[in-house]
């Protein structure tokens, strides 16, 4: 764009401006806009063309689709979707281990459902009853994390769930694999009132890893459950 306008590329401005985007991941035009006008580097000086003129002319829906195919989502864990959380502490949290025994799935499902319409969540319906049809315990919903839209699906295992003293892979890799292949959700979110045996989180990374998304699952163990369930006030 720079050269075929007869523009010199001053400090390698082409590629210190993509640089900046590519860093910055704005999510909307003023965002591009704000970063394009607070770049500093001679090059609109010496080229003698103003900011606004080059905003005027810069491909910005072609910057957003090369956004959207290439950057990879960032890091996020259950605190960051669940935020009520956050008001219980690990010790708190610790002490309420044990009261999972008592709580029903349909409870944590219930609870899960509520929050997540706290926060203004697409798609966020419960169930009467569990059916054969079911894709996943919370299906498709939609959710804005760290400014970003973000999909998810959520698996919920209650303490009675699974008779084992642990949840193990075969307990939920059919609930994974099928909600995944459905609807290709950004995350999803594991949530245990058991703890997971030990070859479960390699189970999961390796089967994140084999769908091109390493940051896929999502996983709440026992001591964040117990925190969420006390931070809305159900244990």
């Amino acid at each position: 764009m720079v050269l075929s306008r007869g523009w010199t590329d001053y400090d390698d401005f082409s590629s210190e401006l993509a640089f900046c985007i590519s860093k910055t991941q704005p999510r909307s035009r003023n965002e591009l806009i704000e970063i394009i006008g607070s770049f500093q580097c001679p090059f609109f000086t010496l080229n003698r063309i103003k900011k606004s003129e080059f905003v005027g002319i810069f491909p910005i829906d072609e910057i957003f689709h090369l956004l959207d195919k290439y950057v990879e989502i960032s890091l996020i864990t259950f605190l960051d979707v669940f935020t009520e959380t956050n008001n219980v502490s690990v010790n708190e949290g610790r002490k309420s281990i044990s009261c999972l025994a008592s709580v029903k799935e349909r409870t944590i499902q219930e609870a899960l459902v509520d929050s997540l319409r706290e926060k203004n969540a697409t798609n966020c319906i419960g169930r009467t009853k569990d059916t054969v049809l079911e894709v996943a315990d919370l299906e498709h919903f939609s959710l804005e994390i760290k400014g970003i839209p973000r999909t998810f699906t959520v698996v919920a295992k209650g303490y009675n769930s699974v008779s084992g003293k642990t949840i193990t892979w075969g307990n939920i890799a059919h609930q994974i694999t099928k909600a995944y292949n459905r609807t290709n959700p950004d995350h999803i979110l594991i949530v245990m009132a058991k703890n997971p045996a030990d070859s479960v989180t390699s189970e999961l990374v390796q089967y994140s890893k084999t769908v091109g998304n390493e940051n896929l699952v999502i996983i709440a163990d026992p001591l964040t459950l117990a925190r969420f369930l006390k931070a809305r006030n159900l244990i």
